[in-house]
């Protein structure tokens, strides 16, 4: 009887440490998954800034360059088949 409990008495020991390193397992790849996600974002956030920085710029340059612009007759379309009353 002395020897089944010992033999018992391993495998829950056994059982318990098996679990508690692939709990520890879990955890530190959810660590390193957390860490990638936040630096994908930060590069996301990054991009979408300087974007936004070069949208902001053409539309400045855009508005400086438009008063000259402006000051030329625009075209009007006519189309080919436009009859004059």
């Amino acid at each position: 009887m002395k020897l089944i409990l010992q033999i018992t008495l391993g495998v829950f020991l056994g059982t318990l440490a098996a679990q508690l390193v692939i709990d520890n397992w879990h955890k530190h790849q959810q660590t390193i998954a957390k860490a990638n996600l936040e630096k994908i974002r930060s590069e996301q956030d990054r991009v979408r800034t300087e974007k936004g920085e070069r949208i902001r710029n053409l539309l400045l340059q855009s508005r400086q360059v438009s008063p000259s612009i402006k000051n030329e007759p625009e075209s009007v379309f006519v189309p080919d088949d436009f009859k004059n009353p």
